[in-house]
């Protein structure tokens, strides 16, 4: 008998314990929920308050490298251009996402270390969704820190581990994270539309809408000049009757700068091969009317002015308004870092292109 109480009594430790043990698991994980919840919000201000808090979950439940959040003043963003630059949306449904340019992102770690982009763990990463739906978590571990480690790339060399074969249109969104941390999203449109010529080589077109319609720059480069720039493609199944193996289409377009209602540039049309179903984009620069030189935005007096762009087959020029002062582009509410408190829409310019929205 005394052994069977012995016996009852340690299965009831054990079955006490077996509870503790779970129930302290439950609240260990419910405040890690928490610390990670915390840094998300603060890392994306840039205003972090503990740089040796846990890692958050990244890709798959495996653990991030913890990142030095306090290392730089500035909010986190990716650069516009490399947004639309790097989502690609091919004719065939593959969406191809790469050589994103990430600013602000901490090259430390919060034990003061380097990261190491071969040893660290899911310093880079991405979440895909559709439709509100998360469909991919690819990570970036061929990524690479440069610029004096406030710029470091999201860079996918070859492999394709970041590429979706899409099989439904829908609304996407890509949201960036570094050290497991969110700290930026992009959102866009994809749809297909249906080829019912029976000798197409395809029968669908797959394409992608968003920022790329909206959105215009201007850039002085490294000459200083006044280089404009934009995005085209088109949606024709057959652009050439006469040659269905030629899917490309060329397209006049004519810049003009105006000031006051009154345009101030030369006319120079632009003529460009594009593409189809693929976002590229277009550039170049102006002469102010009486110039000699091509214009530089340090030439430009300071006031209001409009850039119209009118293309060959579009119902309406395209309109975009800015301002100049002392010699230089001023920044959109959206671009200025000052004016634009959403760490996760900041239009991103870094200091050399100045984004212009359609009106």
């Amino acid at each position: 008998m005394k052994n069977i109480n012995k016996n009852l009594i340690l299965i009831a430790a054990v079955a006490i314990s077996s509870i503790s043990h779970a129930q302290l698991g439950g609240m260990l994980k419910k405040a890690a929920k928490n610390v990670a919840t915390d840094q998300v919000n603060k890392a994306a201000s840039g205003n972090s308050s503990s740089s040796s808090s846990s890692s958050s979950s990244a890709v798959g439940g495996a653990s991030s490298v913890t990142l030095d959040w306090k290392q730089y003043p500035m909010m986190p963003a990716i650069t516009m251009k490399s947004l639309l630059d790097g989502t690609e949306v091919s004719d065939n449904g593959n969406l191809r996402m790469n050589f994103y340019r990430a600013t602000f992102i901490p090259n430390k770690k919060s034990s003061g270390e380097p990261v190491d982009m071969i040893r660290d763990d899911n310093v880079l990463t991405t979440k895909v969704y559709l439709n509100d739906q998360l469909i991919k978590s690819p990570t970036y571990n061929d990524g690479s820190y440069f610029n004096d480690g406030k710029q470091n790339t999201y860079q996918d060399n070859g492999n394709q581990q970041s590429d979706i074969m899409m099989t439904q249109e829908g609304k996407y969104k890509i949201d960036f994270l570094a050290g497991g941390v969110q700290f930026y999203s992009f959102d866009f449109d994809v749809h297909k539309k249906v080829n019912t010529d029976p000798y197409a080589t395809s029968a669908a077109l797959w394409y992608s809408t968003g920022p790329w319609e909206k959105w215009a720059y201007i850039t002085p480069q490294t000459s200083g000049n006044f280089i404009l720039g934009f995005y085209m493609m088109h949606t024709e199944l057959k652009p050439n009757p006469n040659d269905a193996r030629k899917t490309s289409k060329s397209v006049n377009w004519y810049p003009e700068l105006l000031q006051n209602g009154k345009t101030i540039s030369v006319p120079n049309k632009q003529t460009a091969t594009v593409q189809q179903g693929e976002w590229k984009d277009f550039s170049c620069s102006m002469k102010l009317i009486g110039a000699k030189d091509y214009l530089k935005i340090a030439e430009l007096k300071d006031g209001s002015y409009t850039l119209k762009i009118t293309v060959d087959g579009e119902p309406a020029p395209r309109m975009y308004d800015f301002k100049a002062a002392g010699g230089n582009i001023v920044q959109s509410d959206k671009q200025d870092r000052a004016k634009n408190k959403d760490p996760k829409s900041l239009v991103e310019g870094w200091n050399n292109f100045f984004w212009l929205e359609r009106k």
